[in-house]
Parts: structure tokens; C-alpha cells; sequence
């Protein structure tokens, strides 16, 4: 139980702070308090807290302000949104703050707080065109065209098609988005813990910044379909009678390149056979070659962005 010594308002399951004209505004004994950009047009107090995280500086001034309302009861977690004013929290679990989510932000009632002020995301407060606010939600979405912003715990992104740079800003704990395209750099902020964003292998995804812990960002590797130009099903099939000399690709398990000595996700190695066919079935070998191998870094045949300038990777994609 929460004391104010002011009027309060009794609620159960997650609450929104949204369109409160009472401030200060308390909310206490929730569990997460999430809080969007450009949510509070004033100072943000957080009076007891476990651990803070924030891409506002924790660096207003404590003080005591009198709440002029506040809301309790069976609570969940919070989503503060709207508020022309002060915001007090007290008796919460952990705290998730956006950039530019208040004026200013004392959070000298938390255990820890984590702050990366390296950088920020420019897209923020309105600049996303993909938003997922809540618990265990799940999107799919088509080549969006600037942003994704996650706010709550649990949430699903699946972004197909993707053809240009993304910022991603993740508020919260446990989401995951997924990305799948032929080009962008995907560039990703983390404002909470235990986040994954992973991206297709023809894509570059790094961390601008991470206010938490525990987050972490993926890029799956080459596939050898990408560096394969004819597998050894393709090349027999085209052998019917006759004498025909075939060249074709098998990957390996290798992990770095015997050709150009790099460390690569897909080896490939090159095959060779000269002999005479009869319905794709070798009757008579004449010469079985030798082995060279390629990589998508070496390979004329990779396809997708491995080794080729922006401007060069757009080009061959169109």
C-alpha cells in the first residue's frame, strides 16, 4: 500500500497516464512503468524504484513535490503518455524512459540507473512509422520506411522486404524484431534489457546506444545459396548424351577461405568433371579435376552486398 496523503484513484491491471490535467500525478506499486517520448511536460520523480532505465540524463534535482492525485490499486504496469506536468513514482519494480520522454528526470529513489548518453535517435518523438506499445503483441510489416518503436515487454516485430536504412528503438524488456531484406543498415538503441534484434545476412545492423544491459543485436550469416552459381543436381541435369565437361559448387564446413585466406560464413568449393554422359549418369570419366574454393567475399557468383560499396549494392539489387 501506496500513502499520498492525496485523492486517489483506485484501478486494477495496467494503467495509462494519458490526458491528466492533475499534476503533480502519482502512480504507485506497479510492477513496469514505461514512458514514451514526449510524454511529460515536466520532471519525472521516481522515489523508489529497482532499477531506472533512461535516455533522459538522471540528472534533475530531488525534491518533494505534493501530489495532487494519485492512482493506486491492483496495478500491473504503467504507460505514462500525456501529462502537462510532474509525474511521481513510488513503490515501482523497474522504470523504462524514451528519449525526450520528460523535461527532466530524478531518479535518485532507484537502486541503479542506466544511462548511455553517447547518442540518441533522431527519429524520436514522432518519427516512427511502425510503433508496438503493450504486452506480448506481435506485428508483421512490409519495407517500412524510416523507424520501429517497441515500448512494453514481449513484443514481435517481423520486418520483411527491407530496402532501406532503419532506425530501431526498443523501450522495454524481452522484445524481438526480426529483419529480412537485400539492403539498409539497421541502426538500433536499447532502452531496457534482454532485447534481440536480428537481421537477414544481406543486411548491417549495429548499437548506437544501450541504456541496460544484456541486449544484443545479430546478423545471420551468408548462406552458401548465395555464393553457389550451379549446384551439382543443376549441372548433371543439363548433361544428357554425350561428352560435356561440368563445373558446379558444394559448400563446406569450413571458416575461413583456403582462396583469399578470410574468415567467412559460406566456403564454397568449385568442382570439375569432364566426361561422356548418358541421361546425366557418367558412362566414362575423362578427368575429374581439382578442387578451388571461393567464399562470399571472393566468389564473382556472391549475391548480395558482401563485398560491394553502398552505391554498387543498390545498383546490382535493382
Amino acid at each position: 500500500m501506496t500513502d499520498w496523503n492525496a485523492p486517489t484513484d483506485r484501478q486494477s491491471g495496467d494503467v495509462r497516464l494519458s490526458g491528466e490535467r492533475q499534476t503533480p500525478v502519482g502512480l504507485g506499486a506497479t510492477e513496469d512503468v514505461f514512458v514514451a517520448p514526449g510524454s511529460i511536460d515536466g520532471t519525472l520523480h521516481v522515489e523508489d524504484a529497482e532499477y531506472v532505465f533512461t535516455d533522459v540524463p538522471a540528472n534533475g534535482t530531488a525534491s518533494d513535490p505534493t501530489v495532487r492525485k494519485a492512482i493506486t490499486g491492483d496495478l500491473e504496469d504503467g504507460y505514462v503518455e500525456d501529462v502537462p506536468g510532474d509525474v511521481v513514482l513510488r513503490n515501482v519494480e523497474d522504470v523504462f524512459v524514451a528519449h525526450e520522454a520528460a523535461n527532466a528526470l530524478d531518479a535518485s529513489g532507484a537502486e541503479q540507473v542506466f544511462h548511455d548518453d553517447g547518442t540518441a535517435p533522431t527519429a524520436v518523438p514522432d518519427g516512427f512509422d511502425v510503433t508496438l506499445s503493450g504486452w506480448q503483441h506481435a506485428r508483421e510489416t512490409r519495407d517500412p520506411r524510416n523507424g520501429i518503436l517497441i515500448r512494453g515487454a514481449k513484443n514481435d516485430v517481423h520486418v520483411t522486404e527491407a530496402s532501406r536504412d532503419l532506425t530501431v528503438y526498443i523501450i522495454g524488456w524481452d522484445n524481438e524484431v526480426r529483419i529480412e531484406g537485400h539492403d539498409g543498415d539497421v541502426t538500433v538503441f536499447f532502452v531496457g534489457r534482454d532485447n534481440e534484434v536480428r537481421v537477414g545476412p544481406y543486411l548491417s545492423a549495429s548499437t548506437a546506444a544501450e541504456s541496460g544491459y544484456d541486449n544484443r543485436v545479430a546478423v545471420d550469416p551468408i548462406p552458401p545459396e548465395a555464393v553457389i552459381e550451379t549446384s551439382k543436381d543443376e549441372a548433371f541435369d543439363h548433361a544428357t548424351i554425350g561428352r560435356h565437361k561440368l563445373t558446379w559448387q558444394e559448400p563446406t564446413d569450413k571458416e575461413w577461405c583456403p582462396n583469399c585466406g578470410s574468415e567467412a560464413d559460406a566456403v564454397v568449393k568449385r568442382r570439375q568433371k569432364d566426361a561422356f554422359f548418358v541421361f546425366s549418369v557418367a558412362i566414362r570419366s575423362y578427368d575429374d579435376g581439382g578442387v578451388s574454393y571461393e567464399c562470399e567475399h571472393c566468389s564473382p557468383h556472391a549475391v548480395g552486398p558482401v563485398s560491394l560499396s553502398e552505391d554498387e549494392r543498390r545498383n546490382v539489387l535493382r
